[in-house]
């Protein structure tokens, strides 16, 4: 029997490459590889190409196509990865018995319903399943297409083999005896509860992809699961309800010694809570002392337990850049968001700008409750450290606690609005021209801090229009000047050959600006900083 499983496309303003790996169609098509010939199709990371029709025409006068801006977001929707013919080529050449696609983003689901439409309409035969958060969340939306026979809810790899399993036998796979399988059964839906797996210590073989075509730089990288779910439960994060499990420290060892043996460079953790338990994490770390691997945990870093003591094992085992999660600066703004702030969240930062890490902290923007004060204080804060911020558009996660309880509309017409490129104004206190210019603040805070970085001897802001932003750059010292001096946003229009006011908060951009008078701009990589003094 030979199986697909395929990565889909996603249509976006941007696309992280570096976010890609397809470790869960890898963890799957390595626990079928005994009872069928899997194959991982990777359609997502193969190309970029800008898409005629924007399905956000209201966002048209924020990301302009024909203006350039130093401080500038995007510009052009596009679709990122293979287009219907060349799925449907791939699809053809290998005639498969079933396809397999990964549906991670609800936002996404059109594309991952239309790689299902495509292997249909290649042969009508082709068993498709979808699986991942958005049949977790969504099953009822995945199986209302007519190209979609089964979907996976929860963790995929044995509901999936026993799918297989039954399909190769013959035997009736809509008994409902498979856990996480949902179908459709004599005209009803059969809605299963999460399928969760006990034996987390599959080890993925890598070999099943090409490394190549996932790098860090120079460096081949790969994802690793070091444990699954997540004790906490923030009120923002959409995460499918699971137990915390952790795997065997033996396995660790030996997917540590098979990555190093592929050449792969660098790892980046997958783990929702990668150091919760911090013998525990001392021990992981331990696995990957003296194997030259680059580390990193974009997402599961806690850091309620990190201290010098486990910081300096994780520089000894290969960190060198850090991403915490700090939300808002604001205790209040975190408690009404059940998100464990720890108390020493402060103190681990000042540390850490003494620290040979480089420092990535993330907070969000509009979120329920929150207030436009806020989030300058947050910035405020962020910006007098020596780290980069990371701000991220609050949107409505589907399946988490907010989500929930707010009961927006979650029909297929508003899947598309959830993501953060969207500027969906959910917080009345956050119209879209506001979160438009929130997001241009925090690229003039870190455009600074990349000043200061390149250009030591600054000491204040306004020193940035001469050492950072010379003659020679015309366009760019022309709208720093404009935002410095006259408090507003402008850009240059390619076909006017000249300078537009672009769209704004005004009052927003003049209370930041009150708020960062007469205090330090601190650089991202080194100790270098200008005072705010507009």
């Amino acid at each position: 029997m030979k199986v697909l499983l395929i990565q889909p496309p996603i249509e976006d303003f941007y696309d992280t490459a570096i976010r890609t790996y397809p470790l869960s169609l890898i963890m799957v098509a390595t626990k079928i590889r005994d009872i069928c010939d899997p194959v991982i199709v990777d359609c997502r990371s193969k190309g970029k190409r800008m898409l005629p029709e924007n399905p956000f025409p209201e966002l048209d006068r924020l990301y302009r196509r024909d203006t350039y801006s130093p401080f500038s977001l995007f510009r052009s929707y596009y679709r990122f990865g293979l287009y219907e013919k060349d799925i449907a080529d791939i699809i053809r050449t290998h005639k498969p018995n079933v396809v397999a696609i990964s549906s991670l983003f609800t936002t996404y689901a059109a594309q991952a319903l239309q790689v299902a439409a495509i292997a249909k309409g290649v042969d009508s035969s082709i068993t498709t399943v979808m699986g991942g958060t958005h049949p977790t969340v969504y099953p009822e939306h995945c199986l209302s297409s007519p190209h979609v026979d089964f979907a996976i809810r929860g963790e995929g790899e044995t509901p999936f083999y026993r799918l297989i399993e039954a399909l190769k036998a013959g035997a009736d796979a809509r008994s409902g005896k498979i856990e996480g399988l949902a179908f459709h059964r004599d005209g009803k839906l059969h809605i299963p509860a999460i399928a969760v797996e006990e034996k987390i210590d599959l080890i993925p073989d890598r070999m099943l992809v090409d490394k190549n075509h996932y790098r860090i730089g120079k460096k081949p990288y790969s994802f690793f699961l070091t444990s699954r779910g997540c004790p906490f439960q923030c009120s923002f994060c959409g995460k499918p309800p699971a137990p915390y499990r952790r795997r065997g420290l033996a396995h660790i060892e030996k997917e540590v010694g098979q990555c190093v043996d592929l050449g792969i460079g660098a790892i980046d953790f997958e783990d929702d809570m990668l150091n919760l338990d911090i013998p525990s994490f001392h021990s992981l770390l331990d696995c990957f002392h003296g194997t030259c691997l680059q580390l990193s945990a974009m997402n599961g870093l806690y850091a309620g337990t990190l201290g010098p003591a486990t910081l300096e094992r994780m520089f000894d085992a290969g960190f060198r850049r850090l991403n915490l999660s700090l939300v808002d600066a604001s205790p209040s703004i975190n408690r009404a968001q059940k998100r464990q702030l720890p108390a020493h969240m402060s103190n681990l930062l000042s540390y850490l700008e003494g620290s040979s890490f480089l420092t990535e902290t993330h907070f969000i923007i509009g979120l329920p409750g929150q207030q436009p004060r806020d989030v300058i204080d947050t910035m405020v804060y962020l910006m007098g450290k020596r780290l980069l911020p990371g701000p991220s558009i609050y949107y409505p996660v589907p399946g988490s606690p907010l989500f929930e309880s707010s009961k927006p509309s979650a029909s297929p017409d508003s899947f598309k609005d959830m993501r953060s490129s969207a500027l969906n104004p959910v917080n009345p206190e956050f119209p879209r021209e506001t979160l438009f210019t929130f997001a241009k603040l925090s690229r003039f805070i870190n455009t600074v801090k990349a000043a200061v970085d390149n250009n030591p001897s600054m000491g204040h802001l306004l020193d940035i229009l001469d050492i950072g932003f010379p003659e020679s750059r015309p366009h760019d010292r022309h709208i720093m000047e404009e935002l410095l001096l006259r408090k507003k946003f402008t850009a240059w229009v390619e076909g006017l050959d000249g300078y537009i006011e672009e769209v704004q908060d005004h009052a927003l951009v003049t209370d930041f600006f009150d708020a960062i008078r007469g205090k330090p701009i601190k650089g991202f990589k080194t100790s270098g900083a200008v005072l705010a003094d507009t």
